[in-house]
């Protein structure tokens, strides 16, 4: 009898004797291993769709940290000026991060973080504002400069 209640006893605690850091590692956007863990957002495409010229205020976040903040002017679908791609401005590197767009002209929010997002090494982001003035983040895990895999598929899974 003791020594199947040791057994369940070693069953129930095993795993908890790791590194004491190693939570708190992976919340902060690296491995126990001390690895970068998390997505490249490579790029941000701003695209307009509405008849209507927009303003769109785009905010990434790392952590605590904002890292990007800038406002920018969308004009009318058909015009040269209705989409935008941002490339720069945050981090390089790979991580964990937050992404929050908003029509300035009706306060419309829409926001993604890359927690909830599949696992690949590189993310383009498209921000898109419908004919209808609906805001909406698509992803485009198609690759990109940041993948390494000449294949196009850079997914970080095995």
């Amino acid at each position: 009898m003791l020594a199947v209640g040791g057994a369940i006893t070693a069953g129930a605690v095993a795993g908890c004797s790791g590194p004491e850091n190693a939570a708190g590692a992976a919340a902060e956007g690296e491995s126990a291993t001390g690895e970068s863990v998390g997505s490249v957002l490579e790029t941000i495409s701003l695209e307009n769709l509405d008849d209507d010229a927009r303003t769109v205020d785009v905010i990434v976040q790392w952590g605590d940290e904002i890292e990007y903040w800038e406002t920018h002017e969308l004009g009318a679908v058909g015009k040269g000026d209705s989409n935008l791609t941002l490339d720069s401005g945050w981090q390089t590197g790979s991580g964990e991060f937050q992404l929050t767009v908003r029509l300035s002209d009706d306060d419309t929010r829409a926001g993604v973080s890359s927690a909830d997002l599949p696992d690949h090494d590189c993310l383009d982001l498209v921000v898109l504002i419908s004919r209808e003035g609906e805001l909406s983040i698509l992803t485009d895990v198609s690759g990109g400069a940041c993948s390494a895999d000449p294949t196009g598929d850079n997914s970080s899974e095995p």
